[in-house]
C-alpha cells in the first residue's frame, strides 16, 4: 500500500512538471536599484517572470540582452548572482552567471548575462512562474554625475539580433535526460530610464572644484547629446582651454572657457580620432590628458 501511493506522489509530481513543461512565455523587466551617487554607481536589477499563470516554464540556458549608453554609464559588473546560479553554491543545477559576449565602445555598449543549466534531471530546474523573480544585480559607473540628459537601458527584444531568449527544460519520458525547447517571449520588454544624474544626485558636485569632471571624449553630431566638450563642476573657475590634434598642432583655444566648443576649428568641422587638452584652472591645477571625438 505505501509502495503504491509513493508510486501515485511520484506521478502526481511528473504530471505536474509536464504540465508546466512546453507552455513558456516570458516577459523581463530593468529596475533601477540603487544610484550610489557619492561612489559613482549605479545598480540595475534584471527580472523575469512568466507572461500568465498559464505559462510557467522550467528555466534551461538563457541570454538577457540591453543596450546602454556609454556616454553616461561605463564598466559593468555583474555585482550579485540571485537566482538560476551557482554562484556560492546558490543552486548546483546551474553553473555561475557570466557577462561574456557583452562589450562597451565609445557611444554604446550591449549586456549579455547568461544563464547555463548544467543540471541532468527534470526536478532540478527552477520554475519561471508568473510573479517578477529576481536573475541578477549589475552595477555601471556614472561617466558624469553632472550631465542633466536622461538616458535609457533598452532591450534587445526577441526580434533584434543578438536576441533575448531562453529555453525550458523537459524531461524525456523514461530517462533521466533532458530535452530543451526554446520559450516564446510575451512581448513584454520593460525598459529603463534614468533620469538625469543631476536630478537623482541633487546637483552632487556642482560649484565644487573638488569635483572637476573633464571627460574623455564627446560627439559632436547634432543630436542633442554629449555635442559640445563639458567641463563639469566648474562653478566660478576660468579654464584655459587648448586643443591639439595627434601632429601637435592647435585646433582650438579659448583662455576663458565657456563649455561651448563643438569640435569646430578654423578649418571646419575637425575630423574623428584622438586629440589632446591642455587646460590650466584658475585655482593654479592643470591637466593634459587624451580625448576621443566621434560624430
Amino acid at each position: 500500500m505505501v509502495r503504491f501511493c509513493l508510486l501515485i506522489l511520484l506521478a502526481f509530481a511528473f504530471d505536474k512538471h509536464q504540465a508546466v513543461a512546453q507552455k513558456g512565455v516570458f516577459d523581463v523587466r530593468l529596475g533601477l536599484k540603487k544610484v550610489d551617487c557619492e561612489r559613482q554607481k549605479v545598480l540595475v536589477a534584471v527580472e523575469i517572470k512568466a507572461h500568465d499563470g498559464s505559462s510557467e516554464f522550467l528555466m534551461g540556458n538563457a541570454n538577457f540582452r540591453f543596450l546602454y549608453d556609454a556616454r553616461f554609464l561605463q564598466h559593468p559588473v555583474l555585482l550579485e548572482q540571485h537566482n538560476f546560479s551557482s554562484y556560492n553554491g546558490a543552486d548546483l543545477n546551474y553553473s555561475p552567471q557570466s557577462l561574456t559576449g557583452s562589450s562597451e565602445r565609445l557611444d554604446k555598449g550591449i549586456i549579455s548575462l547568461n544563464i547555463i543549466h548544467s543540471g541532468t534531471e527534470q526536478t532540478g530546474s527552477m520554475v519561471g512562474s508568473n510573479e517578477w523573480t529576481m536573475v541578477s544585480t549589475i552595477q555601471f559607473d556614472i561617466v558624469h554625475s553632472g550631465l542633466s540628459q536622461s538616458t535609457n537601458l533598452v532591450w534587445n527584444d526577441d526580434k533584434t539580433f543578438p536576441v533575448t531568449g531562453l529555453s525550458e527544460v523537459v524531461a524525456k519520458k523514461n530517462s533521466s535526460a533532458i530535452d530543451s525547447y526554446v520559450v516564446k517571449a510575451g512581448g513584454v520588454f520593460q525598459n529603463l530610464t534614468l533620469n538625469p544624474f543631476t536630478e537623482i544626485c541633487g546637483g552632487l558636485g556642482l560649484g565644487n572644484t573638488d569635483n572637476l569632471m573633464i571627460p574623455e571624449g564627446f560627439s559632436p553630431n547634432g543630436d542633442g547629446i554629449n555635442d559640445v566638450f563639458v567641463i563639469h563642476n566648474l562653478g566660478a573657475l576660468k579654464a584655459d582651454v587648448t586643443i591639439f590634434n595627434m601632429n601637435g598642432h592647435i585646433v582650438y583655444t579659448n583662455p576663458n572657457y565657456q563649455n561651448d566648443w563643438g569640435g569646430q576649428s578654423e578649418q571646419g568641422t575637425i575630423p574623428d580620432g584622438t586629440y589632446f587638452y591642455s587646460i590650466r584652472f584658475s585655482d593654479g591645477r592643470s591637466f593634459r590628458r587624451s580625448m576621443t571625438i566621434t560624430h
